[in-house]
């Protein structure tokens, strides 16, 4: 286990004893029972270069034992509306709106719903059990009642009116009002402030407009003192459709809501989730793999905070610490290019780190890279939190990391131009035993070249002129090349059929290919590619 590994695991021994946050109540659960009608309404700039505010319907209901309060501020006890807007698109799912401010609810209907069996009005500042309150996309976007999402605390619902934005005001009042626990936000100054798109959610005219693209919109509430256990339904999403019609955003509700996490609408995606013990809240990391091509694997990851009030200030990913990555790649929900968090491989990890621009709460951030290890489950995607506790530095959530280095790059090529390449391909794309379609391809060679493959039985590496490495130990090691020719594309193939026997379990042979080039390289004649250790069986299960 490594340090790092220890030190979580001494913390979440430490803090893991508690049955749920410190202020769950038990009974009390809220259900997102739908979010409909996705509206654009302010506007700033001009198209296609301007922003949009966003807004929606959402119905809550109450399927618990308890009523929830939904007093009006400045009341602290009362529920908070979030929203996201997501795009997919060229595979990767993600965030096109900015952290928001959150919809502060005031009082409820208490209609009829299909959480239970709802007796009446009841009392207008709580939404009684079995009963519904539903809020308009107009009042998603009414600044009277909304408020900055970091004045609240997601996991524990807990927000302090004193000194918040409504008892300061827009613009704010005097020294003496904005800290007496009175609300100072009136609906005069809301008024001028709904005429601007300044806390709303806000998209860019730009990321509406992509074709071929899909959008969602997701909305969530937040109450105090639901436990985690009750709090995987308090979220949805729906697809809509936008168009701009020459003056504005129309938008079309797609098929029903989907229950939970927005990242279950990333095609192909695999969800897993975890929180900081019972002391933070709640991150969904999903994973989608693609490859290989080439002999690379594209690794897209995206990290939604559900509720987790410390923010995420790094992602650790275990990698082989023999495997390639490169491309590695971030993007998170603002525009700004010098807040980007910092992506490289450090030994058996890929790290992302951050100083100033942590993942907060109702937000996610992309991550991405390109490598030769396949995708393999690990219980070690690691999250660092960023904020000073309570609870562990940092927490894991399983998924999927690149462990399956099945085919070891031993270096570089040399070309005159751009070096071949050297890697596996078949079905599976590697040596499996009994695997008959196995083989080996070289790619940018030039049209036509001639082509050989050569087995080194002496591993090693030889330096040779021209910047050139032969992967062997000595010239006398390699057996006779198998010679073909490059199509018009420059690629080559090797026929490589793996044996049917568990007698070839384990045995790791070493190639190299090498084209026939005027200028190249080596001796004015040849371009060599990486060299490539081909780890054959059925077994490996490891890093080597």
């Amino acid at each position: 286990m490594s340090s790092r590994s220890a030190l979580v695991a001494a913390l979440f021994g430490v803090c893991g004893a508690a049955a749920a946050q410190s202020n769950t109540s038990p009974g009390l659960d809220l259900r997102l029972h739908d979010t409909w009608s996705i509206a654009a309404f302010q506007r700033a700039g001009t198209y296609p270069n301007g922003v949009s505010a966003i807004g929606a319907w959402t119905t809550c209901c109450n399927p618990g034992s308890v009523a929830i309060q939904f007093q009006a501020a400045m009341n602290p006890n009362h529920g908070f509306i979030h929203y996201i807007v997501a795009r997919e698109d060229a595979g990767r799912l993600e965030q096109i709106s900015g952290w928001s401010y959150v919809k502060h609810t005031f009082g409820s209907n208490n209609n009829n719903s299909t959480c239970g069996s709802c007796a009446g009005p009841g009392r207008f500042s709580w939404v009684e059990v079995g009963c519904s309150d539903t809020y308009a996309n107009s009042q998603a976007v009414d600044h009277f009642n909304l408020g900055p999402p970091e004045e609240i605390d997601p996991w524990l619902g807990i927000w302090v009116p004193q000194c918040s934005y409504f008892d300061h005001g827009d613009p704010v009042v005097g020294p003496s009002q904005a800290c007496d626990s009175v609300r100072s936000l009136t609906h005069s100054q809301a008024t001028v402030l709904n005429q601007t798109v300044n806390h709303q959610v806000q998209v860019h005219d730009a990321d509406l407009a992509t074709p071929g693209a899909n959008y969602y919109w997701q909305a969530g509430y937040l109450v105090p003192m639901e436990g985690d256990a009750t709090r995987t339904d308090n979220i949805g999403s729906r697809q809509f459709f936008p168009s701009w019609s020459g003056s504005g955003w129309n938008m079309s509700d797609g098929a029903s809501m989907l229950p939970g996490t927005i990242l279950q609408r990333w095609n192909g995606a695999v969800i897993t989730s975890n929180t900081n013990g019972n002391d933070d809240g709640r991150c969904y990391v999903a994973v989608k793999v693609t490859g290989p091509t080439n002999g690379l694997y594209h690794y897209e990851y995206a990290i939604h905070n559900r509720d987790n009030n410390r923010g995420i200030g790094a992602f650790h990913l275990p990698v082989c610490p023999d495997a390639q990555v490169s491309g590695i790649g971030f993007r998170d929900i603002d525009q700004d290019p010098l807040n980007e968090w910092v992506g490289a491989k450090v030994g058996s990890e890929i790290v992302w780190s951050t100083v100033g621009n942590p993942l907060r709460w109702n937000c996610l951030f992309n991550f991405w890279f390109d490598s030769d290890a396949a995708p393999v489950a690990s219980s070690s995607l690691g999250l660092d939190q960023f904020d000073i506790g309570p609870g562990a530095l940092s927490f894991n959530v399983p998924g999927t990391a690149p462990l399956g280095l099945y085919h070891e790059n031993l270096g570089p090529g040399c070309s005159s131009a751009a070096p071949p390449v050297l890697f596996a391909s078949g079905s599976p794309q590697r040596a499996t035993i009994g695997n008959a379609s196995y083989v080996l391809r070289s790619a940018n060679n030039p049209a036509n070249a001639v082509v050989g493959f050569v087995l080194t039985t002496a591993p090693g590496a030889t330096q040779l002129g021209g910047g050139c490495v032969l992967y062997s130990a000595s010239w006398a090691g390699l057996l006779d090349p198998f010679m073909t020719s490059a199509d018009a594309s420059g690629a080559a193939t090797m026929p490589l059929p793996i044996p049917n026997s568990t007698a070839f379990e384990g045995i790791d042979l070493d190639f190299q290919a090498a084209n026939i080039r005027s200028g190249g390289a080596y001796l004015g004649t040849f371009d060599l590619s990486n060299g490539l250790r081909v780890r054959i069986g059925s077994l490996i299960t490891s890093c080597p």
